[in-house]
């Protein structure tokens, strides 16, 4: 290893950056993503997550040996294998599993637990671990093959997945949290992304006085501005480009599934997509031979947790953490495009961008920059805990063919319940990588107070109405404030109740809720 720092040199036609780089500043060197579409006429078309895991680190290995066909040497030196795990495939030990398959050897493997902000903390672990000198080379991986497991169940069949042998030791599993919900929040039926969401959403709207139609041609139009980089991404999932009507206007194809919610404002997780991600020292890959301007630099991460409870949230219209966030990368003003270049905002339903926009002081649907290097994951693909290995995998190859260039990577998990934020660049960042925890900003604002238990008159705070797959209106879910300022949360499976909330539009009216019923003043 070297023992001092040196000048950090691009690579690209002698363009020296002039920043020292320390030998054991960490670097992405390696990235792959995989997209595989299966046949539903043909069994041999479907894959396995193992199968998608190994041929994503084939990839990376292979990218940062900068040839098609070469594998990297740093593969041959993981000090730590990570896996991000898959929702239809259940292994003691899945990073073991794929490090065997390609013939690999780590020191050690681990499994995160569950949530979308994983793939980032999982980058930010091994980048902080790399510069204090505990490891060289790290590797992230998942992969979700729901696609392939659907077209089995249709054909009633059960997939033939790999299976590990039982005395195999279960891998610790790193970055758990506590539950995201308490009975009550389950009991109304939030434990379903697509309503809690729904709740965040039309909480923004009445924020912002905007009528259902003004609402809905804003979810439209970042609907279509995600469709337009699909659209130029081999790797998307749904390529072809969508009008704003077409997404925001339930239809067969496009059911709706909790207003304001259509089929094609959710995050589409019936995908067969593979991503992994190799970081290591500057020093290990300079070592394996990989060029400069294939090195992109995690600069700095930021992290909190929400509020923690739906119910308990000070405002749902907000994103405290995300502000945090914000404010810890970037300080008060709005970055600049010159300060920060390409940006993917988390996308698994509209208003975690929108949020995300809003804690940066830009609008997502005018600014410049599109919110999403992917497409998101309406129309690139939401592989479940894993869609933020593929953004930080497209974002390093966007970078690359912009030096000097920073890029955001913003991640969140569960309700919008974790977050993490991290910034990206061909240049290492000046003082080192840095990941601040900022959860004290958002223990610093009270908590809302719950009362499940109210009966009398309320002010409706936000609501969603839950269709079937028939396209009716089955379930009223509602947020109200009662006159002291705490939290009601109430359901009702009354289909009249639920048609009548779709035809009326309370947002910000009054309602009386008794333990039972609800009715609108």
């Amino acid at each position: 290893m070297h023992d001092t720092p040196t000048t950090w040199s691009s690579g690209l036609s002698g363009h020296t950056f002039g920043v020292p780089a320390d030998p054991r500043t960490p670097v992405i060197a390696g990235v792959g993503q995989v997209t595989k579409r299966p046949d539903a006429s043909d069994r041999d078309t479907r894959t396995e997550p193992l199968a998608l895991m190994g041929h994503a680190l084939e990839l990376a290995g292979s990218d940062a040996a900068g040839s098609g066909t070469a594998r990297s040497s740093l593969l041959d030196r993981i000090d730590e294998l990570t896996a991000i795990p898959s929702f239809v495939w259940r292994a003691r030990d899945p990073a073991r599993a794929v490090a065997e398959t390609l013939g690999l050897t780590a020191r050690s493997t681990r499994l995160t637990f569950a949530g979308g902000t994983v793939p980032q903390s999982a980058v930010f672990d091994a980048a902080s671990r790399i510069a204090s000198g505990e490891l060289d080379v790290a590797v992230v991986v998942g992969a979700e093959a729901i696609k392939s497991r659907d077209l089995a169940r249709r054909q009633g069949e059960r997939v033939a997945w790999h299976l590990e042998a039982e005395d195999v030791a279960e891998a610790p599993v790193v970055f758990d949290v506590p539950d995201a919900m308490n009975d009550h929040e389950r009991a109304v039926g939030l434990v379903v992304p697509a309503h809690a969401y729904a709740l965040i959403e039309h909480a923004r709207r009445r924020a912002r006085g905007l009528a259902r139609t003004e609402h809905l041609a804003v979810l439209g139009a970042l609907a279509a501005r995600m469709s337009q980089v699909a659209s130029r991404n081999e790797l998307a999932w749904l390529r072809d480009p969508v009008d704003a009507a077409s997404v925001t206007t339930p239809s067969a194809a496009n059911r709706m599934i909790a207003a304001p919610y259509t089929k094609l404002l959710t995050s589409n997780v019936v995908v067969d997509m593979g991503a992994a991600i190799i970081v290591c020292s500057l020093d290990a890959a300079r070592a394996a031979g990989v060029r400069d301007d294939q090195l992109v630099f995690p600069c700095a991460g930021a992290s909190a947790r929400e509020q923690w409870l739906l119910s308990e949230r000070d405002e749902l219209s907000v994103s405290l953490a995300m502000r945090a966030c914000a404010r810890q990368l970037f300080g008060e003003v709005p970055p600049s495009v010159d300060d920060l270049a390409l940006l993917d905002l988390y996308s698994c339903f509209p208003c975690a961008v929108q949020l995300a926009g809003d804690a940066l002081g830009i609008d997502v649907l005018t600014d410049e920059r599109p919110p999403s290097v992917t497409g998101g994951m309406t129309f690139f693909g939401g592989p479940g805990n894993n869609y933020v290995t593929h953004s930080i995998a497209t974002m390093t190859e966007r970078l690359r063919r912009s030096p000097g260039a920073t890029g955001l990577v913003t991640a969140l998990g569960w309700y919008a319940s974790t977050h993490s934020w991290g910034t990206y660049s061909t240049s290492p960042p000046r003082g080192g990588f840095r990941a601040t925890s900022v959860q004290a900003d958002v223990d610093a604002v009270p908590l809302r107070a719950a009362d499940p238990g109210y009966s009398g008159p309320a002010l409706v705070e936000s609501y969603t109405v839950v269709h079937d797959r028939d396209g009716l209106a089955t379930r009223a879910i509602v947020s109200l404030r009662t006159p002291s300022g705490a939290r009601r949360l109430f359901a009702t499976d009354d289909r009249d109740v639920a048609a009548g909330f779709m035809a009326d539009d309370p947002l910000g009216g009054r309602a009386v809720v008794g333990a039972e019923s609800i009715s609108l003043v």
